[in-house]
């Protein structure tokens, strides 16, 4: 392939199952033959789940400051919450500060969905809070499984099926799908299945600043304040890139200020950092390349 980024994933000794850039001239995109189209995205369900919030936000239907306990009818909150719940909002569980501390509720871990039990959302709400919602950070599957129970609330439908009308459809996606819990709600902190070429065209989407065409679908603002104060995004090491990762070395990544965007799944025994970082750092090498330098990186 002509592409440097991809003759780069090419020569990478852990094992790659796919991997897309998309840029305003088209989406180029790699598959390993002796892998399946859709894997396991792990956290970069996340990414999906903060898109959809900032549709709804965009809309007007719900603001990130809302109370997360105002989304919920009394018969679904259990009587022994702790009291500083009513301060957490939608933009604290963006942020991974809902202020628990103690327990990080993965979605991916086997003994802890034996431990969460079948009612995630009670389970969540019985967590404590250990310090002022707002304060600490503490990354949690919990906080987004809240994002896609609230979105549930506000639509009527499910957070897969809101992603679906909303971004999987417009963006023409070719083969995906979402884990539910065993009540049958979007988990959202993991258990997106897609492919790499659809989960890059959601972040070329986030570097056109929300807009497919003349649609906006996720307002400038709520970009702009995603990138600023994290909400599932987060810049790497200071450049225009900005990227949500998964577990085993998943990640999608876009640059507004060079309307490009970039996906790809792995796998690696650890957790997949190092992997991320090396194509990552391509990623930007590849946007010099094609785009020029900004003078902030050089």
């Amino acid at each position: 392939m002509s592409n440097i980024f991809f003759n780069t994933i090419l020569q990478e000794s852990d094992p790659m199952y796919d991997a897309a850039v998309v840029t305003s001239e088209g989406i180029e995109y790699w598959h390993n033959d002796n892998c399946n189209y859709a894997n396991n995205g792990h956290s970069v369900t996340k990414f999906f789940i903060s898109s959809a919030i900032g549709s709804l936000v965009t809309a007007g239907l719900i603001s990130v400051n809302d109370s997360v306990l105002s989304f919920f009818e009394d018969s679904e909150i259990p009587d022994f919450i702790d009291p500083l719940w009513k301060n957490v909002t939608v933009e604290h569980c963006l942020m991974h500060k809902t202020g628990i501390l103690h327990f990080p509720y993965g979605v991916d871990e086997d003994d802890h969905i034996y431990m969460i039990g079948k009612d995630f959302l009670e389970y969540v709400f019985s967590l404590k809070i250990d310090s002022c919602p707002g304060t600490a950070y503490k990354y949690s599957d919990a906080t987004y499984y809240l994002l896609g129970r609230i979105i549930h609330k506000v639509t009527g439908v499910t957070a897969y099926e809101y992603i679906r009308d909303n971004f999987a459809v417009p963006l023409l996606f070719k083969q995906w799908g979402m884990l539910l819990c065993p009540s049958g709600h979007t988990i959202g902190g993991g258990g997106l299945i897609s492919r790499s070429d659809d989960n890059a065209k959601l972040g070329f989407l986030w570097a056109n600043e929300g807009r497919l065409g003349t649609h906006e679908i996720i307002s400038s603002e709520y970009i702009r304040s995603a990138m600023e104060r994290d909400y599932a995004v987060t810049s790497f090491r200071g450049t225009d890139v900005y990227l949500k990762t998964g577990s085993k070395g998943q990640c999608i990544a876009f640059s507004v200020k060079r309307k490009a965007a970039a996906a790809w799944h792995g796998y690696s025994p650890e957790d997949g950092n190092n992997r991320n970082d090396r194509l990552l750092s391509d990623f930007c090498d590849y946007l010099d390349f094609k785009f020029g330098k900004l003078e902030e990186n050089i």
